[in-house]
């Protein structure tokens, strides 16, 4: 298969540079705390996306009765969309913990209205928002993915969507019917994201990857796949890479 392959920086281990990477990926990551005009986007893939525009301690709190806050975030996002349209960016992820909206209706509602507020700032830079997705799902969802739907619906902007952030080792063993699992994000889903943790001896196998990428073909999401390796040495990003782009190239063929 020809995929459309892309690595996440985000944890990238401190003091690391970030390097040319191989071929084979066609999008990175990075964390949100590198957006900035100066980023040096000439030796990077050409989909560049952004993690976490603003700390998720903030974001998933935002919703709060505090309005000061929210108009600082609001125009502190607004300039961010602004600054990753410039690199060429368009995509960025930013966790609301969605979770917690799903039985309190007033957070549902202000969150909601917030992430609603910076519609014209996305479609003006086109820039799509996506919301994370945890698979296998957090306790709040109850096993479906039904309530995520419901809260995008209530935003009704075109630019915010998911970001699925799959956990194969947790899955790995499971009967999955992932047509079940995925009803409700088919038409939304704008992100793969397959996190796991090389460090601890956990390695990406076709096996558990294939029933991502035939459901990604069926449901014809045209996104890339990201793999996202949590890391906590710099030897350990090295090391990937090398793994990763034989693994890719042995896909592709």
């Amino acid at each position: 298969m020809t995929g459309n392959f892309g690595i996440s920086l985000l944890h990238m281990p401190p003091g690391s540079v970030i390097q040319s990477l191989p071929e084979v990926f066609s999008a990175v990551e990075l964390p949100g705390i590198q957006l900035s005009p100066d980023l040096a986007v000439n030796k990077l893939p050409g989909n560049i996306l952004f993690n976490g525009l603003l700390p998720v301690e903030l974001t998933r709190e935002i919703a709060g009765p505090n309005a000061r806050i929210k108009q600082n975030f609001l125009e502190r996002t607004a300039a961010l969309l602004d600054t990753a349209s410039q690199l060429g960016c368009n995509t960025v992820i930013v966790d609301f913990g969605l979770e917690s909206c799903f039985e309190d209706e007033s957070r549902s509602h202000e969150t909601a209205a917030l992430i609603g507020k910076l519609s014209a700032d996305l479609i003006r830079n086109n820039i799509s928002l996506l919301l994370p997705v945890r698979v296998p799902f957090y306790p709040e969802a109850e096993g479906s993915s039904e309530k995520y739907l419901n809260f995008l619906n209530r935003i009704m902007c075109p630019n915010v969507g998911f970001a699925l952030n799959i956990h194969p080792h947790e899955l790995a063993g499971r009967e999955l019917d992932l047509d079940e699992l995925l009803h409700w994000l088919r038409f939304n889903t704008r992100l793969i994201r397959f996190i796991y943790e090389p460090e601890t001896g956990n390695r990406l196998v076709k096996k558990l990857l294939q029933p991502w990428f035939e459901i990604g073909a069926k449901y014809q999401w045209n996104c890339p796949y990201l793999v996202v390796p949590l890391m906590s040495r710099p030897e350990t990003l090295e090391n990937e890479l090398v793994i990763l782009r034989e693994f890719f190239l042995t896909l592709n063929n």
